[in-house]
């Protein structure tokens, strides 16, 4: 909704944002928030949208949605494909139904790109078009992975430090950018002018765990999603989900249907997960480390505690 005077009504609204990598303890911390405030959890993770992957994405289980409501999540089929764009249009929605019935909506997760997309927005790129776009997704669906990354480095080399070289989605987006336009992603994202959504701002919590630390409970986590049933949930996704869609493709799934079949033993199952976990883990810090208008702290921190409560506190 739109004022007279061109503004979002929600223009001054505060939704803080609790991020970090992947088992840092943001549920834990949302759990504790929840007793202090009437909060509703929209989440800001790019896999448990997924819906039918309850256990490898670390949906909230009926105890934690009972304690405080989530949205956004197991809602998505595991073959479609879902973006920034989407989950913007569909935060929306949610945020402004949260606060029309009194609630206070706060976003939990470890999804850089999401949060990027309600803070600032999406960037205008000169030349675009549908066929403009499809001439590019064709000259790039030419290159292999390395002539890719060479492309892409030549193109754009701060976005070529900053893309992962297993992160083929993100370098082929990069390169076509460029390709329609001229101009490198990173001038492009440099210039663009932010647009959070609804106008409202989004204070980060950053949350903070020693490697180590984070390592062991990645493990342990690991271990406990396979004896609840990773495994057989991944069987039965199989039966009416594509193996290759954007779901099944999920770490920790995609090591499972490797197992299943008979690309990976079953002793060295946990540990394939685990690796690829940390790897993702490792990438979530990065990108997380020099996020601006956030304050960082150990999930456990009182003075991050403090600050998340007089965050919520201005409401």
């Amino acid at each position: 909704m739109v004022a007279m005077d061109g503004k979002s009504k929600f223009s001054g609204h505060v939704c803080p944002a609790i991020v970090g990598p992947t088992a840092s303890g943001k549920t834990s911390l949302v759990t504790a928030l929840a007793a202090k405030f009437p909060i509703e959890v929209i989440s800001l993770d790019s896999r448990q949208i997924y819906h039918g992957l309850r256990i490898g994405t670390a949906q909230p289980t009926d105890q934690e949605q009972a304690i405080c409501p989530h949205h956004l999540i197991d809602f998505v089929s595991p073959d479609e494909k879902y973006d920034g764009i989407k989950f913007r249009n569909d935060f929306e929605i949610v945020y402004r139904d949260i606060v029309q019935r009194g609630g206070v909506p706060i976003l939990a997760g470890g999804a850089g790109m999401y949060l990027t997309a309600l803070r600032v927005g999406f960037m205008e790129i000169p030349g675009h078009s549908s066929e403009a776009l499809a001439e590019a997704r064709a000259e790039v669906a030419q290159w292999g992975p390395q002539e890719l990354r060479e492309n892409l480095l030549k193109a754009d080399p701060k976005s070529h430090e900053r893309i992962h070289e297993n992160d083929i989605y993100r370098s082929q987006r990069a390169m076509e950018i460029y390709l329609i336009s001229g101009t490198s992603m990173t001038e492009l994202t440099a210039a663009q002018q932010p647009n959070p959504c609804l106008g409202v701002d989004f204070p980060g919590f950053v949350l903070q765990r020693e490697v180590s630390e984070l390592d062991e409970r990645i493990a342990q986590r690991t271990r406990q999603m396979l004896t609840q049933g990773w495994i057989e949930e991944t069987e039965t996704a199989m039966k009416i989900n594509s193996k290759e869609g954007p779901g099944l493709r999920s770490i920790g799934y995609k090591e499972i249907i490797e197992f299943l079949d008979g690309n990976l033993s079953r002793e060295n199952l946990g540990p394939a997960i685990v690796l690829a976990t940390r790897q993702y883990a490792k990438r979530q810090r990065t990108w997380f480390r020099n996020l601006d208008n956030s304050t960082e702290g150990h999930p456990d921190s009182e003075e991050l505690f403090k600050k998340l409560l007089r965050s919520l506190g201005s409401i």
